[in-house]
């Protein structure tokens, strides 16, 4: 919110892609871009739902006990949001395979990637109707219900940083995790053949396509990154590469532990990281079956190195000189293996 209590008016547009653009996307093979929109300057591609609910996440008020994921899509939100959660509640880990993912952490996301409906027969919505019996679900369930949680939340989101409140840094702690772009390229793609959100049917080489010219879902890939590593000396945020937690969790739990300001030992930390080790997540996941944004697949591999299995080396060239023109003026380097 602004100093005056009115809600900020919004520095970008909203805007409808045009069929030409579209028909693009559906010639790669994205079958489900019925209709998308976009943000101008930054070109978020996104679902349609965000257009009516921009001003809501733009001045989403956050409070100084919050935690704050950001990421990339397929950058290591989940693993990150359970480490999160754990480290802030070590003593219900016991309780952890009984509290649903969406209990533990909200993924704000969900109210333009999953619109709800009044008559929706979902948990959630029940939930809220029964709290706010006049309140409206097109504005928002889950950032309708967030508004109302008493006490510290862990929120996520795959917004750019410059798509939400401005004051976010100066209010409460911001984690975001980067993963090379290679492997987001490839994990992207096999979540496109199982999403129900954004399908995609098309091959790889046209998936990568679309991917370097910044037409995927949430693009632009290199902004994303780059408006988090700008702010990497700011106080209240932590910059993570999920390459460096695959290689040293421990050694990365502990910086993050120092910039949550929570003391841990040793044996604490291996029993967060063995809470969101891959594996209990993955069977975590396919236990909430009921959740709205189960997906089976969803965990794949989760390794690092994943491009070489499934790139030529005439796309693995372009992807190369893309990689090279885009951090260009930048300090960021991503580790490939």
């Amino acid at each position: 919110m602004s100093s005056s209590g009115n809600p900020r008016p919004l520095p970008f547009t909203v805007d409808r892609v045009p069929d030409k653009e579209l028909s693009r996307l559906r010639s790669w093979g994205f079958s489900g871009h019925a209709e998308i929109v976009r943000t101008n300057p930054s070109r978020v591609s996104l679902p349609p739902a965000y257009s009516h609910l921009a001003h809501a996440y733009y001045n989403f008020e956050f409070r100084p006990d919050d935690l704050v994921l950001v990421t990339y899509p397929r950058s290591g939100t989940t693993w990150t949001s359970e480490l999160l959660w754990a480290m802030r509640n070590l003593g219900l880990l016991e309780r952890g395979e009984e509290i649903t993912g969406g209990d533990r952490t909200t993924f704000i996301d969900m109210d333009f990637l999953m619109p709800s409906c009044a008559d929706d027969d979902n948990p959630k919505v029940k939930e809220f109707l029964t709290l706010f019996p006049e309140g409206r679900v097109e504005d928002g369930v889950v950032l309708q219900m967030a508004k109302s949680h008493k006490g510290p939340r862990i929120m996520k989101t795959h917004l750019q940083i410059d798509l939400l409140n401005p004051d976010l840094l100066d209010t409460c702690k911001t984690v975001y995790v980067a993963r090379n772009p290679k492997d987001v390229c490839v994990s992207l793609f096999h979540h496109g053949k199982i999403s129900k959100m954004d399908p995609f049917e098309g091959e790889f080489p046209d998936f990568a396509e679309a991917f370097m010219a910044d037409q995927v879902m949430y693009g632009p890939y290199w902004d994303h990154i780059k408006q988090a590593w700008k702010l990497k000396h700011h106080a209240n945020l932590h910059f993570m590469f999920y390459e460096d937690m695959k290689r040293d969790i421990i050694g990365e739990l502990t910086k993050l532990a120092r910039f949550l300001q929570l003391d841990f030992t040793d044996e604490q930390l291996k029993t967060i990281s063995d809470h969101a080790s891959f594996g209990r997540m993955k069977s975590r996941h396919e236990r909430d079956a009921s959740g709205r944004n189960h997906t089976p697949g969803f965990f794949r591999k989760g390794q690092t190195g994943d491009w070489a299995n499934a790139a030529s080396g005439e796309l693995t060239a372009a992807m190369d000189r893309w990689i090279a023109d885009n951090s260009q003026g930048t300090d960021i380097v991503f580790k490939y293996k």
